[in-house]
């Protein structure tokens, strides 16, 4: 009688376990043309829209799977973080619209996350979508960045011998 309830648990909690969150990190070549589009306000602020297509969503699929968007900005400076908050799309053309205003000064250190996942009341799983603004702002940016950070590999010094230890 026993062994059927601890299977039954088992099976129970490795269904709950399995919930996967994929963490991407949207490029330009990724997002597209329409993906992300900026328009200056003036020579110190930006507008920046973010499109997403619901087209493909599980509740536009099917109604009985609850799905849950929610796009969070976050804008740091040289001290940390100056501020995180919600950002609420606008429904168009079957698209999302989130859009905010930023200082250009703010908008290189300053990132949209977009979460997407099903409430369903299980833990965890869902997409992480991360748009690191600087990269639509000069898409070479993170070329230059990581060329920055290449730093020379000094071997030890020592001299170098063939192995004469073969197996026979």
């Amino acid at each position: 009688m026993l062994r059927p309830l601890i299977f039954a648990f088992a099976f129970t909690f490795s269904q709950t376990a399995s919930a996967i969150t994929l963490h991407i990190d949207v490029t330009p070549e990724l997002a597209g043309e329409k993906g992300v589009t900026m328009k200056p306000l003036d020579d110190e602020t930006t507008r920046f829209t973010i499109r997403v297509s619901t087209k493909n969503d599980p509740e536009e699929v099917n109604p009985r799977f609850p799905f849950v968007r929610g796009g969070t900005l976050d804008v740091w400076g040289e001290h940390g973080r100056i501020l995180r908050c919600p950002v609420h799309p606008k429904k168009q053309d079957g698209d999302l619209l989130y859009t905010f205003e930023l200082e250009n000064e703010h908008a290189k250190n300053s990132r949209f996350v977009l979460t997407e996942h099903l409430d369903d009341g299980q833990v965890g799983g869902g997409k992480i979508f991360s748009y690191r603004l600087i990269d639509f702002i000069d898409p070479g940016y993170r070329a230059k960045e990581f060329l920055e950070n290449i730093r020379p590999v000094v071997l030890p010094a020592g001299t170098f011998a063939p192995d004469t230890n073969k197996p026979k």
